[in-house]
């Protein structure tokens, strides 16, 4: 809640303001990273499990 409300100290110089928004930026590329793999994850799981599925529902 505090990083909402104040955003920047104004006795911080731009070495800090630089570092939040490497931060910001390295936490939104972690993010994407993790949302990718979970969906490669997913998509070769359901690509394994598709043909097994498909036998077992057809009879």
């Amino acid at each position: 809640m505090d990083r909402v409300l104040f955003r920047r100290d104004p006795f911080e110089g731009t070495g800090a303001q630089r570092r939040d928004l490497r931060l910001t930026i390295e936490g939104l590329i972690a993010l994407a990273m993790a949302v990718t793999a979970c969906g490669l994850t997913a998509a070769l799981w359901f690509r394994t499990v598709a043909p097994v599925l498909s036998r077992v529902l057809s009879g």
